[in-house]
């Protein structure tokens, strides 16, 4: 809940002591081109364990999302699992707090994704967004779709949609969003 407050609603700040505490947002959910966006590859996380997401993907300097991408001959079922062990306690669960979006992708099986948390079972295709068929030359299964979810608008919709479902208190385990 608190993560989610710090998202989606300002927060008041004051400067200095002789002025008024003036509302922040954190992120600028209404006017995309007021946030800075970011990716930062092989973010080295410590903590219990030192790992290496290969890409995180942030807005104002607030991680939301995470990348695991392998080549085409291993499975994406490896980079599912890589992300999930990372999300552990014992690994670094604390940089997980803000991230809203866990995205595992190769060229042979394309992308798939889900929420902070997402049971391996419950990770979604990504679809193309002119709803094609996703094809098979070269680029179309990881290239294509990757581009597409890290569009500004689509990430904010996405980032925004799950910070909601999950201050309702909606299971997001099992989160299959359509922006």
């Amino acid at each position: 809940m608190r993560t989610y407050n710090l998202l989606r609603y300002p927060i008041a700040v004051q400067t200095s002591i002789d002025k008024p505490h003036e509302n922040v947002w954190l992120i600028d959910w209404g006017t995309i081109e007021n946030n800075e966006f970011a990716i930062a590859e092989e973010v080295t996380l410590k903590g219990g364990y030192e790992r290496r997401p290969d890409i995180v993907l942030y807005i104002n300097g607030i991680a939301v999302a995470v990348l695991e991408l392998k080549r085409a001959s291993v499975s994406i079922s490896e980079a599912i699992n890589q992300l999930r062990t990372n999300q552990e306690e014992p690994f670094n669960g604390h940089f997980f707090s803000t991230i809203q979006l866990v995205i595992a992708g190769n060229d042979s099986q394309g992308l798939w994704y889900g929420t902070a948390s997402t049971p391996y079972e419950f990770f979604v295709q990504w679809k193309n967004q002119d709803k094609s068929a996703i094809g098979s030359e070269a680029g179309e299964l990881l290239d294509k779709p990757l581009a597409q979810m890290c569009n500004k608008a689509t990430l904010l919709d996405y980032i925004s949609a799950i910070a909601h479902l999950k201050n309702k208190q909606i299971n997001t385990k099992q989160l299959s969003i359509n922006c």
